[in-house]
Parts: structure tokens; sequence; C-alpha cells
């Protein structure tokens, strides 16, 4: 079997925990066995195991697990739950029997992916045939050449970053979930939110937190955009909104299942599809940046999104978060108040949300 158990990057984990990291204390244990996948690499460190075609594949994505640990420690004020990333590539299903080992050997949570290759060939891939199908008369130069000004190739760093960030971003998503909302029953109930049980703004806030500086950047220059106004919403609004892309997939998901199967396979929209699916996410993504970096920069504290993720998995809401802490962390103790300091905040940026949606004032 060549699974392999690594140690090293365990050992690294265990130095940032001497600077004060609680998040990496669970001490590491050797891999599981996945009897259906033999082929894979796999490291195990404080935050999980990590299984990839090669050993520094695996190593990488321990490392960014790591990365998570210490800045959801940083923000969360609570150690990341423990899970899994499986890399296994295209042609490959998560099994019951992988989800059941891991599970055993304590991984709160499980994730299948694909490197950053292997998603753009899939998105090479879906893009030939939907060309094909509409242009039935196209050379295959032609439609090379269409695939090549719709999916540029980038270069394999820039890649690779990206694809990292991503990696952050999506086990974010995780953490936050299983920290605060741990239990069966509120993972049952998720099905009302787009990605877990918490709403979706907090969500979305928790998973761009742990965003590479580059991806961060990138968000925060879309809240300086002329159209910016066009897109922000007030907090009231953002509060209660459900995430951009929630109402499409429920019909998305039943698609896939319909296509692949019930197996635990990646797949990657592309073309038409993924524009349609994103519509204004990004702007729902670039405004929780902001939010975070509103929160940090008037907060006493850069745990304060424990603090509120711990109140509204209680059953809470901001109003009630913010008149009944605000104060402790040096904000408003009312959203009213908070999205008029919030709109202040974003006029010194040269953004201002949206008006045309009705407040709570």
């Amino acid at each position: 079997m060549r699974i392999r158990s690594s140690l090293f990057q365990s050992l690294a984990a265990v130095g940032a925990c001497a600077m004060g990291c609680a998040a990496l204390a669970a001490p590491p244990t050797q891999c599981p066995a996945l009897a259906d996948l033999p082929a894979l690499h796999c490291v195990s460190n404080a935050q999980g195991w990590f299984y990839a075609g090669t050993p520094d594949a695996a190593a990488d994505l321990a490392a960014d697990a790591s990365s998570v640990a210490m800045e959801f420690s940083r923000y969360f004020g609570r150690p990341a739950p423990r899970g899994a990333v499986i890399a296994a590539g295209t042609a490959q299903t998560i099994s019951a029997s992988t989800t059941d080992a891991l599970k055993a050997a304590g991984a709160t949570w499980q994730l299948p992916w694909l490197d950053a290759a292997e998603r753009r060939d899939l998105q090479r891939s879906a893009l030939e045939k939907q060309l094909r199908a509409r242009l039935p008369d196209a050379s295959d130069a032609d439609i090379r050449a269409r695939i090549d000004a719709a999916i540029p190739a980038q270069p394999a760093t820039t890649q690779d970053a990206t694809d990292r960030s991503a990696l952050r971003h999506e086990i974010g998503h995780m953490a936050l979930m299983r920290a605060f909302w741990p239990a069966p029953s509120a993972q049952a109930a998720a099905a009302g939110h787009y990605g877990g049980p918490g709403p979706d703004w907090l969500d979305e806030l928790a998973a761009v937190l742990m965003e590479s500086d580059t991806m961060a950047d990138s968000r925060r220059a879309l809240l300086g955009r002329p159209d910016a106004a066009d897109h922000l919403r007030p907090l009231d609004v953002f509060f209660a909104q459900s995430h951009p892309m929630a109402a499409q997939l429920p019909a998305l998901q039943a698609q896939a299942t319909s296509e692949a199967g019930a197996g635990g396979r990646v797949r990657v929209l592309s073309g038409e599809a993924a524009q349609r699916l994103a519509g204004d996410a990004r702007w729902f993504y670039a405004q929780a940046r902001g939010v975070a970096d509103f929160l940090l920069a008037s907060s006493d504290d850069p745990a304060v999104f424990g603090s509120i993720a711990a109140f509204l998995a209680d059953g809470g809401d901001m109003d009630g978060w913010l008149a009944a802490h605000g104060n402790r962390y040096g904000l408003p103790t009312t959203v009213a108040a908070l999205d008029a300091a919030w709109t202040q905040w974003l006029a010194a940026r040269g953004a201002q949300p949206a008006t045309d949606a009705p407040q709570a004032r």
C-alpha cells in the first residue's frame, strides 16, 4: 500500500503552537488506510489527514489546513476541528468505506478536492462539450481557440496560489460549521442555508478570513469600484440575505447527481452555467470581506467573530448580539447604528451600500 504517513508537517505545526495557537493542540495520529484509494499519499498533522497523488501535494494540503487553524483560532477563539482533504482526482469517488474510516479516526469533516490543473481540465472539457453542441460545424482549431479565449492558461505559480487560497476558503467553511454547529441536528437544519447551518453571511465571512492576502486584496478592490454601490447591501439586509447562489444550488445538485450518481465525485461548471450560477456572488464575498475588515478595524478584539458565532449558534441574531455585547467590543449596540458606521467606513474608501432595499431604522 502506498499511503504514507508523514510527521514532518506535524512538527512544523507544533513549532507554530509555541507561539500560542490552541487550535493546534490535538496530537497527530497515523493516517487511516483507505482501501479504495491505495495509491494516495497521506500527511497527518494536528488538523487531520490529507491525501493526494504525491507526498508534496499532500504536504501542501496539510500546510494550508495548519494556516487555517491558526487564523481560525485568532478570529474565532476556538480550535479548528480536525478533518480530512482527499485529492483523489477526477476519476475517483469517495466511497462510504472511506468516509467511515475517516470518521472513525476522528475527522469531523471531509472535503473532496481537485487541484488547479484538474479543475481547469474539467472546465475545458465541459466547455468543449457545450461548444460542440452549439457549433456542430466548427473545426477543431476553432473550438480550441474559443476554449483558450474563455479559459486562458495561467502561470503555474499563479494557479497554485489561487488553488491553495481556494482550499483554505473551503476549510474555513468546515471549521466554522463543526466548531459552532457540531450537533447532527444542526447539520440537518442546514438545508435552509447555502452552506452550513449558520447565517450565510457569517459562513462566507469565516471562509474569506482564511484566504490568502492576494485573494483578500482582490475582494477589497471590488469595494472601491465605481459600481460597488449597486451591489453592496445595508447591513440589516446583508445579515438576513441568503447566499446569491442558494436559489440555484438544489437544481444543480440534482443535475450532478443524475449525471454522476450519488458518489462523492467532484464536479465543475464552466461557461454560461458558471456565470449564471455566480451572479452577484462575488459581491457577496466582497461584502463579507469588507464587513470582516470593518469589524476588525472597529472592534477591540480580533476574536469578535467567535463571540458573534456563538451567539448566533444559540439562536440569537445580530440585533441581540450587539445589544448584549456591542459595548464590550467597542461597537454600536444596534444594527442601525452599526450600519451607519459601516456606511461611513465605506465612504472613506470610496464605496457606499445601495439604498434601494428597505432598512430597519
